[in-house]
C-alpha cells in the first residue's frame, strides 16, 4: 500500500509522452482524456500519500518532477500551436527554474534533503492545469477564448508570487542557518585560562 502514491505519480510520468504524442497528432480528444486522467493522479498520489501515512523524500521529488513535466510539455506545445503565448511558457519555466536551483543549494551547502512545497505553489499548479484544460476543451471545440486572457493573468500572478515567496524563504533559511552558526560559535576570549 506504501508504494501507490510512487506508482500513481510514475504513471503519470508516462503518461506525459503518450499525451504529447496524441496531441502533436491533432488527436484531441484522447489528449484531452490523457491530460484530464494525469491531473486527477495529481491530486490523488498526495491525497492517498496522507491518508495512508506514507508521505516519502522520493514520492515528494517524484510528485513534483511529474508535475513540472507535465504542466511544462503542455504549455510548449501549446505555445508551438499558437493557443498561448510564449511568454507564458518562458515565466513557468523560469520559475522552475528558480526552485530547482533552490532545492540543489540546499542539498549541497546544508545538506536538507526535503522538499518544503507553499499552499500559494499549489494553486499555481491548479491554475496552470485549469489552463491546459481550458486550451485543450478549445481545441475539442467546447469552449472559445473568450475567457483564457483571465486564466493567463491568474496563472502568471500565481506564478511570479510563489517565486517571489520562493526566493524569500530561501534568503531567510541561509540567515536561519547563519545565525545558528553564529550561536554554536565560541569566542577565543572564553577558552583562555582567567588570570586571578
Amino acid at each position: 500500500m506504501d508504494y501507490i502514491p510512487n506508482i500513481i505519480s510514475g504513471l503519470r510520468i508516462l503518461l506525459i509522452p503518450i499525451f504529447a504524442l496524441f496531441l502533436i497528432n491533432n488527436d484531441y480528444l484522447i489528449a484531452l482524456y490523457i491530460f484530464l486522467i494525469m491531473g486527477i493522479t495529481d491530486a490523488l498520489d498526495g491525497s492517498i500519500a496522507r491518508y495512508l501515512q506514507c508521505e516519502t523524500l522520493l514520492g515528494a521529488y517524484l510528485d513534483a518532477v511529474a508535475d513540472k513535466v507535465m504542466i511544462n510539455t503542455a504549455f510548449i506545445l501549446l505555445c508551438h500551436m499558437d493557443i498561448l503565448p510564449y511568454y507564458v511558457f518562458s515565466i513557468v519555466l523560469t520559475r522552475d527554474l528558480i526552485i530547482l536551483i533552490g532545492i540543489i543549494l540546499n542539498n549541497k551547502i546544508y545538506a536538507r534533503h526535503y522538499m518544503k512545497p507553499i499552499f500559494l505553489s499549489k494553486i499555481n499548479t491548479f491554475m496552470q492545469i485549469i489552463l491546459v484544460v481550458f486550451c485543450m476543451f478549445f481545441l475539442n471545440n467546447l469552449v472559445n477564448l473568450d475567457y483564457i486572457q483571465d486564466i493567463i493573468n491568474v496563472v502568471v500572478l500565481t506564478t511570479i508570487l510563489s517565486a517571489v515567496e520562493y526566493i524569500y524563504n530561501y534568503k531567510k533559511d541561509i540567515l536561519l542557518e547563519k545565525c545558528k552558526l553564529m550561536n554554536n560559535y565560541e569566542p577565543i576570549n572564553n577558552t583562555l585560562p582567567k588570570k586571578y
